[in-house]
Parts: structure tokens; C-alpha cells; sequence
């Protein structure tokens, strides 16, 4: 059967086309680049939105919130909403910006397509179909090819969230169980180890993330996926 315009829409050429951009994504270690990489690529594709939404698993439910690529400002505000991060913690396929938000004057012909499958991280695509191929496409097959583009898109992500320091084993077990709610002399019972060195591991971790308490030491440790 001959292929129709829709079986050969390809928002990016060709394979080769799709391969580059996974390349480009792989070389990504700085917010900046990240943005820039997506800023073009909607640019050469013809989106009027292109946005990846960060949302940093941080304890007690707070979700500071980091847009990468190309979008209007007042659309960061929708972006941040408790609907749009429910959705795209749930993993499923895409759903209408509108349809979550309500704000159907600017966000109705945007989708939010979730982004998982990479342990740290959780994350959405928020794009529109091209206005010269929105005759002729659905947007589940702009969805195809971001599926296959998430991968190296998350990872780039994750890096460019990374403060580049190390912890311990041992100073990775107490700050995890810090983060647990526990105290040191409960994460001492629990280790086997004395409540001094349990301070001191956590000492050492509030001093390698340049942190000012335990807390933000935990949520520092969280954010770049070390616990």
C-alpha cells in the first residue's frame, strides 16, 4: 500500500534527522544548552510551544518547577498547576493543556505528554501540532516521536540538574533515612553505627552540597538523584 501523508509525517526529516537529535541531547550537561537544543528544534520544526517541564521530587510536597525551550511566559504559571504535575506523575498519554487547566483562551491547542521511565526524574512535553501540518497529522504521532526522543531527553535533563558532588555510601544511608523523618540517634540504631558518626556523616553531607542545615541538604541530595 502506498504511504499517506500521515504514515510519512516525520516532524524531523528523516532517521538520521532523529539520531542527531538524540546525539545533541546526549552532549547536553548545562540548563542553558538544554534550552537552546529545544528552542531550535522548535524553531526548524515549525512549534509554536515547545517546552520539557522539570519537576524535582522534592519532600513535602514541594515541586520547584524548571521550562527548557521554546514558549510563552504566561504559560509557565499553568505549567506549575497541581493538575498538570498529577497528570504527568500518572504516565498517561497525552491530554490538552486546556482540559487540565481550564484555560482554554491560550492552552487549547497545547498537549502534555508525559515523560518517565528514567529513575530521578519525572517530566512532560508540553507542544502543539505545527500549524502547517495540523491538517494532515493527529498529534499521536507527534507524540511517537517524542516517545522515542524521551530517553536521552530526560538524562540531559537529569545532568543539567546535577551541582557535580559526591556522597558516600554511609553518608548517602543517613541522609536517606534523615529524609525519612528520623532522628540520629534513630538512624544509629538502625545502622549499627554511634549517633556521633551519624552526625558527622551528616555533617559531611551539609557541607559537600554547601547546605545550611540537614534539610536542605537532604533536598540537595534528592534533586540530583543520589538518594
Amino acid at each position: 500500500m502506498k504511504p499517506t501523508e500521515q504514515d510519512s509525517y516525520n516532524p524531523f526529516k528523516d532517521g538520521e534527522s532523529i539520531r542527531r537529535i538524540i546525539d545533541l541531547f546526549d552532549s547536553i550537561h548545562h540548563a542553558d544548552d538544554l534550552k537552546e537544543a529545544l528552542t531550535t528544534i522548535a524553531r526548524d520544526v515549525g512549534y509554536d510551544c515547545l517546552a520539557f517541564v522539570d519537576y524535582s521530587p522534592l519532600p513535602n510536597h514541594i515541586q520547584p518547577v524548571q521550562v527548557y525551550g521554546h514558549y510563552q511566559e504566561e504559560l509557565a504559571v499553568l505549567f506549575e498547576s497541581d493538575k498538570v504535575l498529577a497528570h504527568s506523575k500518572s504516565g498517561i498519554r497525552l491530554c490538552s493543556l486546556a482540559k487540565l487547566t481550564g484555560a482554554l483562551n491560550i492552552a487549547e491547542s497545547l498537549h502534555v505528554l508525559p515523560l518517565r521511565g528514567i529513575k530521578g526524574i519525572i517530566g512532560a512535553l508540553v507542544f502543539n501540532v505545527p500549524c502547517d501540518l495540523a491538517h494532515k497529522v493527529t498529534v499521536e504521532q507527534v507524540d511517537w516521536y517524542w516517545t522515542i526522543l524521551s530517553p536521552a531527553l530526560l538524562n540531559a535533563a537529569l545532568r543539567c540538574r546535577k551541582d557535580h558532588f559526591n556522597i558516600t555510601k554511609r553518608e548517602r544511608d543517613c541522609v536517606l533515612w534523615a529524609s525519612e523523618g528520623k532522628t540520629s540517634w534513630e538512624i544509629s540504631q538502625i545502622l549499627g553505627i554511634t549517633e556521633r558518626t551519624v552526625n558527622f556523616h551528616l555533617t559531611n553531607c551539609i557541607e559537600k552540597t554547601q547546605s545550611a542545615n540537614r534539610q536542605q541538604a537532604i533536598v540537595k541530595c534528592l534533586i540530583n538523584n543520589l538518594i
